[in-house]
């Protein structure tokens, strides 16, 4: 609570001096134009925070708060027009463009009515390979077996036991909630030992289809409507596998995979790709540049070199993120949140580099 009221009242300063944009430039590329990203778009965050992951959600109205603040600050351009930007090095006229990943129905429901009442462009990131079906994203399905198994509270213990009945360890695990022990098991290991951990899970934890509904992607006609209502649809791999943890072959499956199913039920180019996770290294990099794709969108502010356009940075925000410390809304954090101011105190966990090349 003392850190939440630290950070409340430094970035009341910050917002209230401009410094905050100061700030935020010492992190990265100031020349990077503002990109939002956002997961599900829920009507109650109370109610579906029991069985999701907190950070994945966003509430209808809070993301009209959102929208409407940086509304006012920013000019929204689709994707196409920020690639474009992108690619001249313009500057000048603050722009800011709408993201939202892993292609849930609840964007079609929630998210699709308001940005058209309020005319903002938007694109939706889809794991093709759960369009149409009832199956669950990885993550999702992790944390809800994690918090059925463990409860809110769980330790290294626990997730070190799991993995040794299936035949595998991980270095380091240092984790007290589902969430954390999420975060580890998806970014430690390979989609192979993600299915082995899952398997084992099921066996001890049992999942009704009852009040899995929410957690549905979208189906190919609602993404069908929601290409010709002119928001742009981006691929965010087949099966939304962590692409630093898999190997050549798998990469390029993903990344192309995905291209060519979205292009042929949909028709059309698909230019840009957001990374699961927001991590990539090298190999990831270079799996996007083969596969042709014109842009792709990170969750840091590091870029790759020789790819700027295919590690292009995003700020990811959810329900809590731009709340003060009593937790209301609050165009302060949101603001600092929009610069980046506080990404010079947390630092980048990724690794960026290919095991080869680390």
């Amino acid at each position: 609570m003392i850190r939440n009221w630290v950070k409340t009242k430094v970035a009341g300063v910050l917002s209230h001096t401009g410094m905050d944009r100061v700030v935020g430039s010492l992190s990265g590329d100031r020349h990077v134009p503002v990109v939002i990203a956002y997961h599900r778009v829920v009507e109650d965050f109370a109610y579906s925070v029991e069985t999701s992951i907190p950070s994945m959600l966003v509430s209808l109205r809070t993301l009209e708060r959102h929208l409407d603040w940086i509304g006012r600050r920013f000019r929204f351009v689709s994707l196409d027009e920020l690639g474009q930007w992108l690619a001249s090095g313009a500057s000048g006229e603050p722009i800011a463009a709408v993201t939202f990943d892993d292609g849930y129905a609840d964007f079609y429901f929630h998210a699709l009515p308001l940005l058209k009442r309020k005319g903002i462009p938007a694109a939706v990131f889809v794991v093709t390979d759960l369009l149409g079906t009832t199956r669950m994203q990885t993550h999702d399905k992790l944390y809800l077996l994690l918090m059925r198994k463990f409860g809110l509270h769980l330790t290294h213990k626990d997730v070190a036991a799991l993995l040794q009945r299936v035949g595998l360890s991980l270095s380091g695990i240092n984790v007290t909630t589902p969430f954390e022990a999420t975060r580890l098991l998806l970014e430690g290991l390979p989609q192979a030992g993600i299915e082995r951990v899952l398997g084992l899970l099921e066996s001890d934890v049992e999942l009704s289809e009852d009040g899995l509904q929410a957690f549905h992607s979208l189906t190919w006609d609602m993404l069908t409507a929601i290409r010709h209502a002119g928001f742009t649809v981006g691929s965010h791999t087949r099966t939304h596998v962590l692409m630093t943890n898999e190997n050549d072959q798998t990469l390029m499956d993903e990344v192309a995979g995905s291209r060519e199913v979205i292009e042929k039920r949909l028709g059309g180019p698909v230019q840009h790709f957001a990374y699961p996770g927001g991590l990539f290294n090298q190999a990831s990099v270079n799996a996007l540049a083969a596969a042709g794709y014109r842009n792709g969108y990170t969750t840091c502010r590091h870029r790759d070199a020789r790819y700027p356009m295919l590690t292009v940075p995003r700020n990811v925000l959810w329900e809590n993120s731009c709340q003060d410390s009593q937790g209301v809304f609050s165009p302060a954090m949101l603001s600092c949140q929009i610069h980046r101011v506080f990404d010079w105190t947390s630092g980048c966990r990724q690794r960026h580099l290919t095991s080869q090349e680390a």
